[in-house]
């Protein structure tokens, strides 16, 4: 009987040392999980970074890009003006040395915008006020 309580206590210990060393070996295991998932954690957070700022910079790019496309508008509409206004400005500066204010006045009395004035008769904006006041209907 003493060699069936020494069997099943050196089976019992044999278990124990069986299942220690499964122990040890999950313990291992989960120690090195743990190192994965924060590396991959860290590799996760800077790809979110460089998510983060690309985006920044698209949008950015993108702005820069709009006021680029508005200013190249605004120099083709420049570039493609009617001619007729160019010829009358042309013409009005030859028949006028005084800047082609008479044609302005001539203009305010006919009922010209300011913005007329300004692109048709040569003046600036100032001088077409200026001119607006004078000669405008009161």
């Amino acid at each position: 009987m003493n060699e069936l309580v020494l069997l099943a206590l050196a089976g019992v210990v044999l278990v124990l040392l069986v299942l220690a060393a499964a122990l040890f070996s999950l313990w291992r295991q989960q120690k090195r999980l743990k190192q994965e998932y924060q590396l991959l954690r860290s590799q996760l957070q800077r790809s979110s970074d460089d998510v983060a700022g690309l985006c920044a910079a698209a949008i950015a790019v993108d702005k820069r890009l709009s006021e680029s496309e508005t200013h190249l508008n605004q120099m083709l509409d420049a570039v493609n003006a009617p001619e007729p206004e160019y010829n009358e400005l042309v013409v009005a500066k030859e028949e006028d040395p005084q800047g082609g204010y008479s044609l302005a006045i001539e203009k305010i009395h006919r009922g010209a915008s300011l913005d007329e004035l300004v692109k048709s008769c040569g003046l600036t904006r100032d001088e077409a006020v200026l001119l607006m006041r004078l000669h405008g209907q009161h």
